[in-house]
């Protein structure tokens, strides 16, 4: 199976977010962050859905461009939340909904790319015999 470059990147650059994510899972336990505990559990949903489409993406597996989809759903909804739970001032929530809206657009994006490459892949059907 040849993967296309699209597709490598996109598997890399998902693992990197996978990693980050998960970094700042581990950091927040181990040190006793004085984040919430929501927080926390919206990074770590970030890092498994960033490695599910990580792995769907280098793999070409079916579900791949869902995983990058429900990527974007989560860190979008991560983001948008962060100005109550953190009790941010009502300023930050303009450059909390427009990362949300590029983490949600960058998400339907890899999603369209893997389908569309799941596509490209898929054998062409045989017209029924006489």
């Amino acid at each position: 199976m040849r993967r296309s470059r699209g597709r490598v990147a996109f598997a890399v650059v998902f693992a990197l977010l996978a990693l980050n994510a998960g970094a700042q899972v581990v950091l927040a336990l181990l040190h006793r962050s004085d984040d919430p505990s929501a927080l926390t559990t919206l990074q770590a949903l970030v890092s498994v859905t960033a490695a599910a489409a990580a792995w769907g993406s280098w793999t070409v597996a079916r579900w791949a461009p869902g995983a990058a989809l429900l990527y974007g759903l989560v860190t979008a909804a991560m983001l948008v939340s962060l100005e109550p739970m953190l009790d941010l001032p009502a300023e930050a929530r303009v450059g909390l909904w427009t990362g949300g809206a590029t983490v949600l657009l960058f998400g339907l994006w890899a999603a369209w790319y893997l389908r569309r490459d799941l596509a490209r892949r898929a054998p062409p059907e045989r017209a029924p015999s006489a």
